[in-house]
């Protein structure tokens, strides 16, 4: 072989590897909730073993708006294609225990979501294990929830037989986790996950009404660019109209909070925006006119009815976080909203359910409520302090429902 052709044949092999380094996925994974590091390992090995994907491991975002802005509008070198999330909540698991077997179930969830397009899937497992109860074991299962949490952390609380026993339900909880990701993913849609288009996700942002994370995501692509700069015009229609429907919301909102003082405002405001609806307008107004009686929240519901299921994503979004803050006194920092359910995140919810339960139970009764609507199908809502939180109090309404079913877990 010459050496002309060997160099040839070197810088072929080097502009093949560097075209499928320029091809490959980066995806982000993390963990929330007590996982041992070594299942840590193992999920983002499966991840990373999906053809062309690479693994990145992140700290897992609070939600679709807080993936955008880290993983596309932020620093170059942190863009993702996208993300996958394994919770573990230690609320989720149940027990019940007889003379001489304990038996608990458990919850996880895969959440992923593709920067590109938006598209995102939360899939729950749940599990199901035992151990038989004999002799120094009979405190197994007192608080399942304790040993995942002594495990992950690598702190032993708990000793002798009691320990080992608990150890081994770990072990095989975890062993199904793997499984159950391995077959989830199998045929999971994150794996039609291509290289990042940001002027894509930009637009499905102004689809969905997150007009300031489109500006973003616009900027970051470059607003020298032509293309983004007449992607940006055509989406300044859409963008008024996002701000007026998220002030249509709030309106909404404070209805269904019972704050007509602040609707009538809100509405005042929605009237002034170019891309307000007259119609829409006119049969709040007369509600928010009427008498407050029976009649008068009848209207105040079929206004609801209405009104809820047409809202974008960020509308919908501004009315939950308005009738929450009008119904329990605190307004929560995030409201993830899934396809028929939704985690309401208040720090204050701690210590407020302590002295104002009857408020945040009647608050997240009504987000099931607007969810409810919003889908046409059964719903739930949870309510948490933050992201990977104990679930404080839990909602759930169906259509046939005459009022939401709330407690706390």
């Amino acid at each position: 072989m010459s050496k002309a052709t060997a160099i040839i044949l070197c810088a072929g092999i080097l502009l093949i590897a560097a075209t499928a380094r320029a091809g490959e996925v980066r995806i982000g994974v993390g963990t929330v909730g007590p996982i041992t590091p070594q299942t840590e390992t193992d999920l983002d090995r499966l991840v990373g073993a999906l053809p062309n994907f690479h693994f990145v491991p992140i700290q897992p975002p609070a939600d679709v708006d807080d993936a955008v802005k880290r993983f596309v509008a932020g620093e170059k070198d942190d863009r993702l294609d996208g993300i996958v999330v394994f919770k573990l909540p230690t609320d989720s698991f149940k027990t019940e225990q007889t003379a001489t077997e304990a038996k608990f179930t458990g919850t996880y969830e895969i959440w992923t979501l593709n920067l590109s397009t938006l598209a995102e899937d939360r899939h729950p497992f749940t599990f199901t294990d035992s151990e038989m109860v004999v002799g120094g074991l009979t405190a197994i299962i007192s608080i399942p929830a304790q040993l995942f949490v002594e495990r992950a952390s690598g702190q032993k609380l708990i000793s002798g037989n009691t320990w080992q026993a608990y150890e081994a339900v770990q072990a095989r909880v975890e062993s199904k986790l793997i499984a159950g990701t391995k077959l989830y993913l199998s045929s999971a849609s994150i794996r039609d996950t291509g290289p990042l288009n940001m002027l894509d996700c930009a637009q499905h942002l102004v689809d969905r009404g997150d007009g300031d994370m489109a500006l973003a995501v616009f900027k970051a692509a470059g607003i020298d660019n032509p293309e983004v700069r007449q992607l940006m015009a055509n989406a300044q229609a859409k963008l008024r109209r996002a701000h007026a429907e998220a002030l249509l919301g709030r309106t909404l909102g404070a209805i269904a909070g019972g704050n007509s003082r602040g609707a009538a405002t809100i509405l005042a405001e929605y009237e002034k925006t170019p891309a307000s609806e007259p119609a829409r307008a006119d049969s709040i107004r007369r509600i928010l006119g009427a008498n407050e009686d029976r009649s008068a929240e009848n209207a105040a519901r079929q206004v609801l009815k209405s009104d809820v299921p047409e809202l974008d994503h960020a509308a919908f979004v501004a009315m939950v976080r308005q009738m929450f803050g009008d119904e329990a006194g605190s307004t929560p920092q995030e409201v993830i909203v899934a396809t028929n359910d939704m985690t309401i995140q208040d720090k204050s919810a701690a210590d407020g359910v302590k002295k104002h339960l009857d408020n945040y139970a009647s608050a997240l009764g009504k987000a099931a409520w607007l969810m409810s609507l919003k889908c046409g199908c059964e719903a739930r809502a949870s309510l948490t302090s933050d992201i990977a939180g104990s679930t404080i109090i839990k909602a759930h309404y169906a259509p046939s429902f005459t009022r939401a079913e709330v407690g706390i877990p």
